[in-house]
């Protein structure tokens, strides 16, 4: 029995191959391995080809249709977390703060080092960064304490 549902060729199997070879995670690996079976045997069904592979046809159609959606970037498994990262802030920023808690002679909070950065940057930055960034500089939870 033919399948319904066709499937892009103008990726060669051989090149899914490779890539199956240089995979190294293991779901992207198994959805190239759908991709290839669909493609070197294309008179299988897609039930045949969930049941040689141990997967749902769900699982099967799923892979069709992003491979011919998009080829194998949509194959590719999607990264959890923030996709913009952790922000970046400038050592200047802290370099500056430093400078300013040893001009002083009273123990800063990390709340009043938080305030300080906002009016004197515009920019704010969470207290565990900052806590993080000073105690990298040899300061405690206090600024006057070292750690």
């Amino acid at each position: 029995m033919s399948r319904v549902a066709a499937i892009r060729t103008d990726i060669p199997v051989s090149a899914i191959r490779r890539t199956i070879k240089n995979a190294s995670d293991s779901a992207f690996r198994l959805r190239l391995m759908i991709i290839e079976k669909l493609l070197s045997e294309p008179d299988l069904s897609l039930q045949a080809v969930a049941e040689s592979l141990i997967v749902n046809r769900e699982t099967v159609t799923k892979c069709l249709r992003l491979f011919n959606q998009g080829g194998l970037d949509l194959l590719k498994p999607k990264r959890a977390g923030r996709k913009e990262g952790n922000p970046k802030y400038d050592g200047e920023i802290f370099l500056e703060l430093v400078k300013t808690l040893k001009k002083t002679k009273e123990d800063w909070s990390v709340y009043r080092m938080q305030d300080y950065i906002r009016e004197q940057h515009e920019v704010t930055v969470p207290e565990s960064t900052i806590y993080y960034r000073i105690a990298k500089l040899g300061f405690g939870k206090r600024s006057r304490r070292s750690a």
